[in-house]
């Protein structure tokens, strides 16, 4: 599509709407011009949704024809499945790996803006993609291919309770919350609370509900609850919410990915849980300023801003703003520059929010 259609020709592209200039205001520098020049028209049209409140912004519809979108759907299977990469492949069985890749491309066409919108765009996709993932679910609400042992070769038993949370969050993102699986799906979740209002992994770390939640077990669950325009503002998710936020930078209490420090790394798209994905989640739960947690979170991320206004993926690069790596190519073409604008997007989503 050609670019230039995106935006009313009345709203120059270089001159961003003054009702964004007050949180914006307190921002090291201003990325959304950057974001408008180089952005793909993916990038640009969830800027018009979500940072501009565009009542035009293209719908999923238009999204679907897009050549971003387009690129994901051809790695599409005919039944509706995804293969798994060495990171999946690495974790668990054929079944886990197939089924997690599935639900990171569901969640990462819900970044691009794809939802089910009656029988147009890629619904009919969709719908495939969600089957698959749905497909292993059992009585009490779980999906089996994503049981997970304490190492990639022993045999699973339990569903490791994360990833489906985060499954049942890219359902739900993509417009399957009404879906009675999903509701199942929920239920499980509801059922294998710790007493402290998160989730630990249950069956493999504790099989005792009163020891503590792990952080990042609860961000992943979480991601479920913020997703869902029904269960956001619940007693469950606001408790679990509140516990999170009592977490940032601080080491988990288990073994999975213990250290602080991985609070710091930045993924795009969003894998485990770090800083930016639980302020998104807690604060779409309905979190603010008033709380510490959110307080802390948010000036560690204004931190990360590099000194060309973008944020970049990964560790933070000690004694300095990051940069991307030197020999890069040229703006907006390079593979580190098109991960930044997306996840200086996310950043500027949960920004917005919270001020």
């Amino acid at each position: 599509m050609n670019r230039s259609r995106l935006f009313p020709t009345s709203v120059p592209i270089s001159s961003p709407p003054r009702a964004l200039s007050g949180w914006r205001a307190r921002l090291a520098s201003d990325p959304i011009p950057r974001l408008l020049r180089e952005g793909t028209p993916s990038v640009l049209a969830r800027v018009r949704r979500d940072l501009i409140d565009d009542s035009e912004a293209p719908s999923a519809r238009e999204i679907a024809g897009y050549r971003e979108v387009q690129s994901v759907l051809r790695k599409m299977e005919k039944d509706g499945s995804f293969a798994p990469r060495a990171p999946e492949k690495g974790m668990g069985s054929g079944k886990f790996a197939l089924c997690l890749a599935t639900v990171r491309a569901l969640d990462r066409l819900a970044d691009l803006g794809l939802r089910v919108e009656e029988e147009g765009g890629a619904t009919h996709q969709l719908r495939k993609m969600a089957d698959v993932i749905l497909a292993s679910q059992g009585s009490d609400g779980g999906i089996a291919d994503l049981a997970l042992a304490e190492t990639p070769k022993a045999r699973a038993k339990v569903v490791a309770i994360h990833f489906h949370g985060w499954a049942i969050s890219a359902l739900c993102r993509a417009g399957f919350e009404s879906d009675p699986r999903v509701e199942k799906g929920f239920q499980l979740l509801l059922s294998l609370r710790q007493d402290d209002g998160g989730w630990a992994w249950r069956g493999v770390r504790t099989d005792s509900a009163a020891r503590p939640s792990s952080h990042l077990v609860t961000g992943m669950v979480l991601r479920a609850f913020a997703s869902s325009s029904q269960r956001c503002t619940s007693r469950e998710a606001r408790r679990a919410a509140e516990l999170l936020a009592t977490r940032f930078l601080q080491p988990d209490r288990y073994e999975d990915r213990k250290a602080p420090a991985f609070w710091e790394i930045l993924t795009e798209p969003r894998f485990y849980t770090d800083a930016l994905d639980a302020l998104d989640t807690i604060t779409s739960i309905g979190l603010g300023k008033e709380n510490s947690g959110v307080r802390t979170a948010e000036a560690y991320l204004r931190s990360r801003q590099a000194n060309d206004g973008l944020w970049y993926p990964g560790a933070p690069v000690k004694g300095e703003s990051p940069t991307p790596r030197s020999g890069a190519k040229a703006a907006g073409k390079d593979k580190d520059v098109a991960e930044a604008i997306w996840l200086t997007l996310r950043v500027l989503v949960v920004l917005r929010r919270i001020n």
